[in-house]
């Protein structure tokens, strides 16, 4: 029985020989057959990247099909035959991936493991045994829908890793166990199909590449599974032949295999750092499961029957240590979270502008790394990245700049009322250090998953260049996230992407009090030191911008943000705290405004106010919007262009966002200001520091598992975006509850012992700044 399969994809030949062998057939006898292989000299080995102009073509020489042992002859290729060819069925099966390819390449492996499972797997496949169908079923078939953007061929990771089984060695004296090895190979051709991009340009260039939004269509992602005891040069070599057997028309110029894309089933063992952070971990929680049961037994001490109420409980309480023991029971803390009572500030409105901005930030965080996986259809990005109505979410980076504007703001106001009824004295250590405690704690458990048992916690084929290199980076670099100090020093390896920002305000949160303070001292200096600041943080960017010949911001293009930790704009340019001065600046600028609107009771005239929101609407828009001008592949690029909007766009979009601000603390703003302080975002607003802190947990791993590539449209882009959302307040939510709200009573406690006077603008000023 002959079958043909020319031009047939490999899951209809599996299925023959499926169909095959539930019959009983057979196709061939594998008994006492001998066949002569040569694997030639070390010398003639190739290096993994080759040209497919000099391929290797074996002589003569003999393997055992019993022993799989391997001795160095000449011989013809015409010659060349395996046991397994002996199988009519698998002789003319004719699909990319041909067995005759694979014995090819066993010719210019060197590694002995390697062949002698490679032939191992060969022969069972002729034996139509289970394991080593599926390994080969693993396999992606014939590449599909290039054209259309798909550059990733998967196969199927789990069928690949878990194929296994134990064959005998020589002499049947004992047992060889193969698995299976996942491993992803680039393979690149010189025929393009579509214009190439450059991932990694120099600094000179990087903005002037026309077409960048045209992905490259000579490079493809192929997967194979093969033994695991053959190594990534092994992998590309089985690719090169195994392409070059089957698209000639195509050039390869060559394959790459990264080890950090071989994947295979193994055991970890348990680390030290694992052990230090998760008896960490336990003791925590232990600690907080103990302080809720004393809560619970105080309250039915103190209350019997009443409802039970925050403020009430606190003035009962005597006991500095009670107190502190109290701070972490989950009961405290849930109360305090849902707790909505207003403050005197009418400052309710920015728990709105919080909750919403951080949504937005999270969605542009998936869109980010949606488009940095696998695509089946990139196209798609280049259709929705030059309209308008898409722009909130390419434009995404800029929303991080609302809460700088905020973190300014808010330390801005607080601190003037503070210093008003302190008369100028004021611990600006205390500050800082208070401000540290704030933080920090919460910070430090989501370091410490990354850098222990994140990698722990699932797989696939981009698991270890994903989540595998995050744990390198984070074992490396933690200590400079903790310091704050990781957005310029260490940058090759930072850990946790959205780090930059804690690191960012922090400083600025320190430069502050040397601006706010002249502000309330003498209100003259102050403003020319502010709008120095200010006038120079529009400086810099321009001419950083200009001199270098730089993107306007981080472009969301591809191939550029699938590690956003290694794109060369991202790294060296947007996470600096001399880009992003500007919003924070701002933020000082509209706090000081309403501070002396409110003091002096001034009334906004409604000419004032009507010029105001057209003012804002116009900033708004134009710095959000005009972003799709930039990703426009017709768009001619303008370095000036690129440098006005470097320099402009974080203060367009600050004085907009800073305009909503003041018109509803002062009143002015009718139901927009209703809407935005509604009491769901006062807790809301409470889990958005949490939420920025858990989102690049959600990304990363999502990242990481993924085993096909994506098909993108507005629909699924939008059910996908909605779960990370949920997902990440989810774990916010966990995070707030159990670290970052009770580290922020015991803030309240240690200034208390400082002797800081009790009342809610020292509890507000000492907090600022959060997210």
């Amino acid at each position: 029985m002959t079958y043909r399969f020319r031009k047939k994809t490999l899951f209809l030949c599996l299925v023959v020989v499926v169909l095959e062998y539930c019959s009983g057939e057979e196709s061939g006898s594998f008994e006492n057959v001998t066949s002569s292989i040569d694997f030639g000299d070390d010398k003639n080995e190739k290096s993994v990247s080759q040209q497919s102009s000099e391929m290797f073509m074996p002589d003569n020489t003999t393997m055992n099909s019993t022993y799989y042992s391997v001795e160095n002859q000449d011989y013809d290729y015409e010659d060349f035959d395996l046991p397994i060819l002996e199988s009519e069925t698998l002789r003319n099966l004719n699909f990319p991936h041909s067995l005759q390819a694979v014995q090819k390449a066993m010719t210019k492996i060197s590694n002995k493991e390697c062949i002698n499972d490679t032939a191992s797997i060969l022969l069972a496949i002729s034996k139509r045994e289970k394991w080593a169908l599926e390994l080969l079923d693993s396999f992606p078939k014939f590449p599909e829908s290039i054209l259309y953007g798909n550059f990733y061929q998967l196969g199927n990771f789990d069928e690949c890793i878990e194929a296994k089984s134990s064959v005998k060695t020589e002499n049947d004296i004992s047992k060889n166990t193969i698995t299976g090895q996942y491993c992803l190979a680039d393979i690149h051709f010189s025929r393009k199909l579509e214009t190439k991009v450059r991932t990694k340009r120099s600094m000179e260039n990087m903005a002037l590449e026309k077409n960048r939004g045209l992905f490259e269509g000579n490079v493809i992602h192929w997967s194979i599974c093969l033994p695991s005891s053959c190594g990534p040069k092994d992998a590309a070599i089985l690719v090169n032949e195994i392409f070059f057997s089957s698209v000639k028309h195509f050039e390869i110029i060559s394959v790459d295999v990264d080890p950090k894309n071989c994947e295979t089933e193994k055991k970890l063992p348990i680390t030290t750092s694992e052990i230090i952070y998760g008896s960490v971990l336990g003791i925590f929680l232990m600690f907080t499961l103990l302080a809720t049961f004393i809560h619970v037994w105080h309250l039915k001490k103190i209350r019997r029957s009443a409802m039970y109420n925050v403020d009430e409980l606190r003035q009962k309480q005597s006991s500095i240590l009670k107190e502190a023991v109290i701070c972490f029971s989950v009961i405290n803390t849930t109360a305090r979270f849902f707790h909505t009572k207003p403050n005197d500030l009418n400052l309710e409105s920015i728990c709105g502008v919080k909750f919403i901005s951080m949504v937005t930030i999270i969605a542009g965080h998936s869109l980010i790394f949606f488009f940095g996986g696998p695509i089946a259809n990139k196209k798609f990005f280049t259709e929705v990245s030059t309209r308008v109505e898409h722009a909130i979410f390419i434009n995404s980076p800029i929303i991080v700049d609302t809460f700088l504007l905020l973190s300014g703001f808010l330390m801005c106001r607080l601190l003037l009322i503070e210093l008003d009824k302190r008369k100028g004295k004021m611990n600006f250590l205390l500050l800082y250090i208070a401000r540290y405690i704030r933080l920090t704690p919460a910070y430090a458990v989501v370091l410490g998953l990354y850098t222990t048992f994140l990698y722990r916690m699932g797989s696939g084929p981009f698991w270890e260049s994903r989540i595998g290199v995050e744990k390198e980076r984070c074992e490396k670099s933690w200590w400079l996230n903790l310091l704050y100090v990781n957005n310029y020093v260490g940058t090759d390896d930072l850990c946790m992407f959205q780090s930059w920002y804690l690191a960012v305000d922090y400083h600025l949160f320190i430069v502050a009090p040397f601006i706010i303070y002249p502000l309330w001292k003498k209100p003259r200096l102050g403003e020319t030191i502010l709008l120095f600041c200010t006038i120079t943080s529009v400086v810099v960017p321009f001419w950083i911008t200009y001199k270098g010949k730089l993107d306007p911001t981080v472009m969301a293009y591809p191939p550029e943000v699938s590690d956003l930790a290694s794109n060369f704009y991202f790294v060296n340019y947007y996470i600096k705290t001399h880009m992003r001065i500007s919003s924070y600046c701002i933020g000082l600028f509209y706090a000081y405004l309403v501070h002396k609107i409110q003091r002096s009771m001034i009334k906004l005239s409604t000419l004032v106010i009507t010029i105001g929101w057209i003012f804002a609407i116009i900033c708004g828009m134009a710095s959000m919007f005009s972003i799709v001008i930039f990703y426009d592949p017709e768009h001619s690029v303008n370095i000036i262009e690129n440098a006005m909007y470097a320099s402009l766009h974080r203060v367009s979009w600050s004085l907009a966002i800073g305009w909503i601000l003041l018109v509803c603390i002062t009143d002015n703003a009718g139901f927009i200001n209703k809407f935005l302080s509604h009491k769901f975002f006062i807790p809301a607003s409470r889990l958005t520091y949490c939420a920025y802190l858990a989102n690049g947990l959600v990304e990363i791993y999502s990242a990481g598992i993924v085993r096909q590539p994506m098909y993108m449209s507005i629909f699924e882009l939008s059910c996908k975006t909605c779960g990370h959302i949920v997902l990440t307040f989810a774990l916010a939510f966990v995070l707030c509850i159990f670290f970052e709200s009770p580290i922020h009573g015991m803030e309240k406690i240690l200034l208390k012992n400082f002797d800081v006077k009790k009342d809610k603008q020292r509890n507000s000023v000492l907090s600022v700044g959060e997210l």
